[in-house]
């Protein structure tokens, strides 16, 4: 099956993997922690299968992430620490603790800034990819494959009293756990590049059935041997080898899923085309904002760990955040916070 150019379903896959994050976030529920093992991986594996190679300078892809990553991070980070200050205005102390460990970041962040390392460490990871292309393409992967190795043994030295706590997620910023993610981005243009070909020869039914199996049995394997999940922020990444192994093949089920059954499915509409490719330039003010939403349902009393309660925190908080993405973005205050241009209200033509 040929996919067009622009491969809707893709982008479709982005929204989902945003969602996902959300929903990681929503609470725990049985069998979370499969949840855990691919969601994070196939978020960053994603952004390396956009990550053109050899296509962009340093200077640039610098500026492009300060632009696109750095600035709407900085932007949210001062509306919640705003927030945070009006809050905790009456408990000084917390309040100090919480402004001091959100914009430090690293181990012990505060809760207000949930998921704000996933755009610097992004940002990051992509700008040292990019300085790496200079040299040999064995050595990115050195870098990549290094950073998540050196991760495990600092797991191993934490464990055994030998270091206090783990060197990577310690750093402020959580810097270093972007040298492993370095490691996502790579194997994201690979697929682009080997896998993506291959699917695009594949019928959808063929297609669809072979991704439904590279999703279920990885998993079913996981669940029985009781492998350890991602847990990218406190530098965790499993068992050496299996735990991103299968990460990425379940990812390239859910990209030969989408790119073939679900971009025929959304290719019939030309709207649904464009409103994907809004949601998807929402991504920088989901990540951010969304830890707040999540906290205002929670002080409304909807904190139970009963599944229903946590599907209404994951609708609720999914709503709101993709609901005043697109609104920042069609508002002067789009390059700032969501780090994208400003974009037209969305006409819908209804034939007559």
């Amino acid at each position: 099956m040929k996919t067009s150019q622009r491969n809707i379903g893709i982008d479709a896959l982005r929204l989902f993997s945003i969602a996902m994050v959300v929903l990681g976030h929503s609470g725990s529920f049985e069998g979370s922690s499969l949840l855990s093992m691919w969601r994070m991986p196939l978020f960053f594996i994603l952004s390396g299968f956009f990550f053109v190679p050899y296509g962009r300078s340093l200077r640039f892809e610098f500026s492009r992430r300060w632009e696109t990553l750095v600035i709407p991070y900085l932007a949210w980070s001062l509306i919640i620490s705003l927030i945070v200050i009006i809050v905790k205005w009456s408990e000084p102390t917390e309040m100090l603790h919480h402004l001091f460990t959100g914009w430090r970041g690293g181990t012990g962040r505060s809760i207000f800034w949930m998921s704000a390392w996933f755009l610097l460490s992004l940002a990051i990871s992509a700008v040292i990819l990019r300085y790496l292309e200079r040299f040999p393409r064995w050595m990115a992967w050195a870098v990549g494959a290094g950073g998540i190795l050196a991760s495990r043994l600092f797991v191993y030295f934490d464990r055994a009293d030998i270091l206090d706590g783990h060197l990577f997620a310690e750093v402020p910023l959580r810097l270093g756990i972007s040298l492993p993610i370095i490691f996502y981005l790579l194997v994201g243009q690979e697929i682009r590049r080997r896998v993506m070909p291959a699917i695009e020869q594949v019928s959808v039914a063929r297609a669809c059935s072979i991704g439904a199996v590279l999703i279920v049995a990885p998993l079913v394997l996981a669940q029985h041997f009781s492998i350890p999940a991602h847990y990218m922020h406190a530098g965790l990444f499993g068992w050496p080898m299996i735990t991103p192994i299968i990460a990425i093949t379940v990812t390239i089920g859910f990209i030969m899923i989408f790119a073939t059954g679900v971009n025929r499915a959304l290719q019939v509409s030309d709207l649904a085309g464009r409103l994907i490719g809004r949601l998807v330039r929402t991504g920088s003010t989901v990540v951010m904002f969304h830890g707040l939403v999540l906290l205002f349902v929670h002080s409304l009393g909807l904190h139970s760990s009963s599944l229903e309660d946590l599907l209404v925190r994951f609708g609720i908080t999914l709503t709101t955040a993709f609901a005043v993405g697109l609104l920042i973005n069609m508002s002067p205050a789009a390059r700032v916070l969501s780090g994208v241009p400003r974009e037209r209200p969305l006409r819908v033509t209804i034939a007559a």
